[in-house]
């Protein structure tokens, strides 16, 4: 079990998602935290919590958000920096982690004893340090529209930031023949990504992983072009990849995003339209929405697939 910090900061009320999202980002990219979160609390004000494996320095903190405090013309706010009980959290997640049914995929633990739906395609996926256990909206939503646009079969499939890989595994049960490369930029997720392929018996010539920042891999670059690419990831860096993701795709292709807010959406469509791509369906769960898109060229639009989803 690692000791954790938490780091907290409360905030004004007035302040909107877009900068509470920018003080996160403070957080969660340039200090590296393992977990941040933005909620309001009961009297409506604004408190960010984050979770760190090392003691962060609160001047340092201060500093970095110094220019947002500026630009909302905020008086700079204290930052309460304070130990974590030890708790063997994987533990408690596996305990709070019971099976999922979505679709045709049957999304279970190695705790969970009763037997696999009939015709269900299973994924064993325990609770780890990676993202990605099928309960978050986003990656339900991205195995929601796998299974709608199951009726194609494609040879190669990228999952670009595949946490614990569930997406990319998803897709070698719905398509046992295909060649998949699951890539992240994160290690410890490409180590929980090669434990879960070996749970789930799938081969590693059928899943091949890599540590790659967007397309800097070779593993990544060298199956291009993909015609299937998932990306999971968040509306920001989606938008920043297009140029890089479309030019990789194959003419009759599929592009599933996803870790989109509803109010980001356009904005991402926007960006891939602007790389030739079209929007083929949406799906929206809760506050997030999965987008389905093809190239502008692709030879057929197939009718929507709605079985078993």
């Amino acid at each position: 079990m690692t000791a954790l910090q938490s780091a907290a900061l409360l905030l004004p009320a007035r302040l909107d998602d877009k900068v509470m999202a920018a003080f996160e980002l403070v957080f969660s990219e340039l200090l590296d935290s393992v977990a941040t979160s933005h909620q309001r609390d009961d009297n409506g004000d604004w408190q960010i919590e984050a979770l760190f494996e090392y003691a962060p320095d609160a001047a340092v903190i201060d500093k970095m958000l110094a220019p947002l405090y500026r630009q909302q013309g905020i008086t700079p706010m204290p930052i309460t920096l304070v130990p974590v009980a030890a708790r063997d959290w994987l533990a408690e997640n596996r305990a709070a982690f019971p099976p999922l049914h979505i679709g045709r995929f049957w999304i279970y633990g190695s705790h969970v004893t009763r037997p696999q739906p009939p015709a269900s395609l299973p994924l064993l996926i325990d609770a780890a340090l990676a993202f990605g256990s099928g309960t978050h909206p986003t990656t339900e939503g991205c195995l929601r529209a796998l299974q709608m646009i199951r009726s194609i079969a494609p040879r190669r499939v990228l999952d670009m930031g595949c946490g614990s890989a569930i997406l990319a595994m998803a897709g070698a049960r719905l398509w046992p023949s295909c060649q998949i490369v699951a890539a992240d930029n994160d290690p410890v997720a490409v180590r929980v990504a090669a434990r879960n392929r070996a749970l789930n018996a799938i081969a590693p010539a059928k899943m091949r992983l890599a540590v790659s920042h967007g397309f800097g891999s070779r593993i990544v670059c060298n199956q291009a072009p993909y015609d299937l690419v998932l990306a999971n990831i968040l509306a920001g860096p989606l938008c920043r990849m297009a140029p890089d993701l479309v030019p990789r795709l194959a003419n009759n292709s599929w592009l599933i995003l996803s870790g989109i807010l509803r109010r980001q959406a356009r904005s991402v469509e926007i960006a891939y339209r602007a790389q030739k791509m079209r929007l083929w369906h949406r799906i929206c769960l809760g506050d997030w929405t999965t987008i389905i898109m093809r190239p502008a060229a692709a030879s057929t639009m197939p009718r929507l697939w709605r079985g078993g989803v």
